[in-house]
């Protein structure tokens, strides 16, 4: 899967580095952006008036009305039939000319957003974030910001052989809010908020939470999960607008409405965003092992991060299928597994040896000891 993350140190390009002002490169002609993240409310609009309409039109048409207008419907029931698959493969075709290759894994995925729709989009949230938050920013000088730039270069330098790093203006804002929280828009810019560095004892950990969050942003999954949150409502435009005609009543249109989000929620939207965190898991993870992190760290994370929460949502595997993340023993699981391979890109990108003595899973088995101990007394 990786055979396009070579150790970026022996690539000869000049690495990328994080701006501390932002510069935006002359925008390209595109579809407004708008569109694809209003598509979901847009869809549904259309598809209550088309439908509701068609329902109140058809119950004040006359009875002998209405039976004309079923005989025409059976005579032209073939045109009907050619309509309909005339927009099933309208819809497959659009789905297949947007089939493109991840230019880091290979994978084949379905992006209809240009990267100009997509930094549009971004420079938008990046504005209204920095507004938002501006009380709580912290200027460029402080300790904990110099933190978060140096980190964030060393894994820019460790994968400098990663094209996707240089079409991104990178900027760090760091938050003085207690959440522990970090992600990156598409664009590159980088939010730390400060509950999340005081998790992370150390910048071997800072390291597994950002290559995580900048694999996000290399990997395009924001355009790949707004392409496909649009395709989704295109797809069910017309038969959300047949529910609305033929259900008896607008209360019962509702709760059908209703049960087919959950039920595309369930089965679409929320697996999708499980895979996509946990492609940024291993996609990351190679990042922070080429920029020489002591990759031990990430399953070792996890599980702190499984002893030390108290969501159901986060730790319990049987909830999980209603998250839009993985539970933090299944990430644990599945990087420990990464972890020889991580080792290994590690040690071919020249970097120095790692203390066994100082294993992050000794102190996580040690802390679990510590937590089981604790229980114990509190049941007593």
């Amino acid at each position: 899967m990786f055979s396009k993350l070579l150790c970026g140190l022996t690539f000869p390009l000049r690495p990328a580095q994080l701006t501390r002002q932002v510069h935006c490169s002359a925008p390209r002609p595109a579809l407004p952006p708008l569109l694809f993240t209003l598509a979901k409310p847009l869809a549904r609009i259309v598809a209550v008036v088309v439908g509701r309409g068609a329902r109140v039109w058809w119950k004040k048409l006359p009875q002998d009305k209405r039976l004309l207008f079923k005989e025409a419907a059976k005579r032209h029931r073939k045109k009907f039939v050619v309509a309909g698959t005339s927009l099933l493969g309208g819809l497959a075709y659009a789905y297949e000319s947007h089939i493109q290759e991840c230019g880091v894994t290979g994978r084949r995925r379905f992006v209809a957003l240009t990267p100009d729709q997509t930094k549009k989009i971004s420079r938008v949230e990046f504005q209204n974030l920095l507004e938002d938050l501006k009380p709580d920013i912290l200027p460029d000088r402080h300790p904990i910001y110099e933190r978060v730039v140096k980190v964030s270069n060393r894994i820019l330098q460790g994968n400098r052989d990663i094209r996707q790093i240089y079409d991104k203006n990178w900027t760090v804002t760091v938050v003085d809010q207690p959440v522990k929280n970090a992600f990156v828009l598409p664009s590159g810019n980088i939010f730390v908020f400060k509950g999340m560095l005081d998790l992370c004892e150390n910048d071997d950990q800072l390291g597994i939470i950002l290559g995580h969050e900048m694999a996000h942003t290399v990997l395009g999954h924001v355009a790949e999960k707004l392409t496909m949150a649009s395709f989704v409502q295109v797809v069910l435009l017309v038969p959300m607008a047949v529910l609305w005609a033929i259900l008896p009543n607008d209360g019962v249109a509702l709760v059908a409405n209703w049960f087919i989000d959950q039920m595309i929620q369930l089965i679409v939207d929320l697996p999708f965003s499980r895979d996509m965190e946990m492609e940024a898991d291993e996609v990351g993870l190679v990042m922070a092992a080429k920029a020489c992190f002591d990759v031990r760290e990430a399953p070792a994370l996890w599980g702190l991060m499984e002893l030390m929460s108290e969501d159901p949502m986060e730790t319990d595997r049987d909830l999980e299928f209603v998250s839009t993340h993985p539970c933090h023993g299944t990430r644990q699981e599945s990087l420990s597994s990464q972890l020889a391979s991580a080792l290994t890109i590690r040690f071919d990108c020249g970097c120095a040896r790692l203390d066994q003595r100082r294993d992050p899973q000794i102190r996580l088995e040690e802390f679990k000891r510590f937590v089981k101990k604790k229980s114990e007394k509190r049941d007593l």
